[in-house]
């Protein structure tokens, strides 16, 4: 890696204070595609490795955006990594924890190419020709566009105490592309979603949202008023499964982002199965009886998981009741 620098958001000051770290391959590479990770105490080991092994990699640099993990030990296992990537990496460490909204547009202000991935941390990639995929969708798509790939398990844990989420996960987010293609705007999901520059510069990810959750979709239902939404068939598995516990633990905290995607998209989110079942749920009687009854449910490995799902559902949406 080469030396340390330190930049300074002119706008924010030492606040938003950012140690950059780059590898061998970062001054002299002309990418075409700029992949943008946003992470928070998370390795992205696993991710590097798998870009390593894709076919056009040096058609790619990697931002690795560390949103103020402040771990020292991280930080230099990501820079070892960096070191034995195969192409262009960048690692930015921000002094302070900013949200995951903000880390993307901050992670993005470094890319350099015409065209930016989106990648969550905690993925990797289905398949080597990963890239050229993109690369190939940029071609066919001859202008500015979102392009979606989507999002698979073929790759991630099958423990147990995943159970509960890879359910939700294939139900709910491992849509093929044809399918995506009825609601495009909604299934743009951050964590495998390549941009074209001036949908960024137009559409930046709103900064409100805190937290965990639905600042994709906003974006997503933002940018379709303006860009088209190309959904292909380019998967990358989700590696990072939740418990039981971790996963509701997210949705709790994410009723009130929920809540502003609605209340600005009232349209998209009356098509939404979960915004209707809030919606009901709001009125019911004894709902705080009711939404213990489902989170014990959800989280008793010896129910059946297709009843476990159910509740989980049933719980979300009783916890998005009291936001709306």
């Amino acid at each position: 890696m080469h030396p340390t620098r330190y930049v300074i958001d002119r706008t924010h000051g030492l606040r938003n204070l950012e140690t950059l770290h780059d590898n061998v391959f970062w001054g002299g590479a002309e990418p075409r595609i700029s992949i943008c990770v946003p992470t928070l105490r998370h390795d992205v080991t696993p991710l590097l490795e798998g870009l390593a092994q894709c076919e056009a990699r040096e058609a790619i640099e990697i931002i690795v955006y560390d949103d103020g993990s402040r771990d020292h030990d991280l930080l230099a296992r990501m820079q070892a990594s960096a070191g034995h990537a195969g192409a262009a990496v960048l690692i930015v460490s921000a002094h302070n924890n900013r949200g995951r909204a903000a880390a993307r547009n901050a992670a993005i202000a470094h890319a350099r190419a015409d065209w930016v991935l989106l990648v969550d941390a905690d993925m990797t990639p289905d398949t080597p020709v990963f890239l050229q995929a993109y690369l190939d969708a940029i071609d066919r798509a001859g202008g500015p566009a979102i392009i979606v790939g989507g999002y698979s398990l073929l790759s991630a844990p099958n423990d147990r105490t995943y159970a509960l989420h890879r359910w939700q996960a294939r139900m709910s987010e491992c849509i093929p592309a044809e399918e995506r293609r009825k609601a495009p705007g909604r299934y743009v999901f951050s964590s495998n979603v390549l941009v074209h520059r001036d949908v960024l510069e137009a559409c930046p990810f709103d900064e409100s949202f805190t937290g965990w959750g639905w600042e994709d979709t906003d974006w997503g239902l933002n940018a379709q008023k303006l860009f088209p939404i190309v959904h292909i068939d380019n998967t990358a598995t989700h590696l990072g499964l939740d418990s039981a516990a971790q996963l509701m633990g997210k949705y709790a905290r994410s009723g009130s982002n929920f809540a502003r995607m609605a209340a600005r998209h009232p349209d998209d989110a009356a098509a939404m199965p979960l915004f209707r079942m809030a919606t009901r749920l709001r009125a019911m009687p004894f709902r705080k009886s009711f939404k213990w009854l489902a989170a014990d449910v959800a989280k008793s490995e010896s129910l059946p998981l297709a009843v476990r799902g159910r509740a989980l559902k049933t719980w979300r949406a009783l916890v998005y009741s009291e936001a709306l």
